[in-house]
């Protein structure tokens, strides 16, 4: 078996792992969310962008500083196996085909998104007198070849064992976006295409070929160590949507929190008081909760429409309480919890008390939040909006999600 079937069988299998996994990702609830949240936002963007004027110095700063991070989304997907190490020593010379395989799969997800994100930009460089429709084709030209001299220089790194040779690279590689994209909004946008190209061809003759001479050969445990990183990174996004085996979860000690644990535990419910501990100790609940928090409360403090406000308001907190659900099915696996001396509507109680409380403490925070950037009466509003929306959450919907997976597992 040489390395190009064995690349073959490795993305045939990754590819079926995704299938597989998208349609739990992509549910109807999902898309449905989704496609409220973008149209929102798409029309929330529109309103902005007749705000903006020629002069708009920091709009262009902004996107410069986008586009010049947005290089750095995707890693190089290399499926490597703990065992290549051992049976696929011998071939190392062979490896170069293999990586080059592996940089053009890696560039399918960022170029499609590097797409979206220059379309995304340009209504606003429109509007700012900065660039024309034509003008599209080299920034997002230069996107591209940008992202490529990434994942050359992620390429390369396989060989560098030295941290901090790699993190130069990267910084040279960003303070080149810079320039390009500089070039490209305040002056002229064929012109960093050509510059990125010039980049490339002076990267590949020397830096490249004085780098490969410095380490010829690979780094195979950081290689390793990389993509188990990067599947992790895949499977923790996956696992918020459904379960996979492949993430395994560990307890932390979280001192800090001990103050809201005690108004969160429960004094009479002992399934309350484990799926309290579960939340905050756990790294996969409590992130995922405070990150929509947090982006939340960031979108409306940037939205002065007050029905807006509203629907994006009980979004949220139907995205919270939607991701917060597989916390019921925590524990099902453990026996020793079973053997409490409990009713098992104690249970459901239990995660129910906890789930008004986190969605209530979420309410009443973007409750405020409009009522600060609107009326007292919008902020009324949003308070009983979204104490209705939770008890409509928990007393029907909960049940409903929960019922039927949860009677076949007793």
């Amino acid at each position: 078996m040489n390395l190009d079937s064995i690349w073959k069988r490795r993305q045939q299998l990754h590819l079926k792992k995704f299938s597989r996994y998208s349609k739990y990702i992509f549910n109807d609830h999902f898309v449905i969310v989704l496609l409220f949240l973008l149209g929102a936002l798409a029309y929330q963007y529109s309103e902005f962008v007749k705000t903006v004027t020629p002069d708009f110095l920091w709009g262009k700063l902004l996107i410069v500083a986008v586009f010049s991070g947005s290089i750095f989304i995707g890693k190089l997907a290399t499926f490597l196996e703990p065992a290549d190490q051992v049976f696929l020593l011998a071939k190392e010379k062979e490896w170069g085909s293999y990586f080059s395989k592996a940089k053009k799969y890696s560039l399918i997800l960022p170029s499609i998104l590097l797409f979206f994100l220059a379309a995304a930009a340009m209504p606003m460089l429109f509007a700012g007198r900065t660039i024309g429709a034509s003008d599209f084709l080299p920034i997002y030209a230069t996107l591209i070849l940008l992202k490529i001299i990434d994942l050359d220089l992620q390429e390369l790194g396989l060989k560098i064992g030295d941290k901090k040779v790699r993190q130069k690279n990267d910084l040279y590689l960003a303070c080149a976006a810079i320039l390009s994209f500089s070039i490209a909004i305040f002056f002229n946008p064929w012109v960093a295409p050509v510059l990125v190209t010039l980049y490339t061809m002076f990267l590949r003759k020397k830096v490249q070929v004085a780098y490969e001479a410095r380490y010829p050969l690979y780094q195979w445990e950081q290689m390793i160590a990389s993509e188990e990183q990067r599947k992790a990174r895949t499977n923790r996004v996956i696992n918020l949507f459904t379960d996979v085996p492949q993430v395994k979860s560990k307890a932390k000690r979280r001192k800090y929190f001990d103050g809201l644990l005690r108004r969160i535990e429960g004094n009479s419910n002992s399934y309350q008081y484990l799926y309290a501990r579960a939340f905050l100790r756990g790294t996969d609940y409590s992130g995922l909760f405070f990150r929509l928090l947090t982006i939340g409360v960031l979108l409306l403090l940037f939205t002065p429409s007050a029905g807006f406000s509203l629907g994006l308001s009980l979004l949220f907190l139907y995205l919270t309480g939607f991701q917060l659900l597989p916390l019921y099915f925590h524990f099902n696996e453990n026996m020793l919890y079973r053997l409490y001396p409990t009713q098992h509507a104690d249970k459901f109680a239990g995660f129910k008390h906890l789930l008004a409380y986190l969605l209530g403490v979420e309410g009443f925070l973007f409750a405020g939040i409009i009522f600060i950037n609107n009326s007292w009466q919008t902020g009324l509003a949003a308070v009983a909006l979204n104490a209705g929306f939770v008890w409509l959450f928990i007393q029907f919907y909960m049940g409903g999600r929960t019922g039927k997976r949860e009677a076949a597992s007793y």
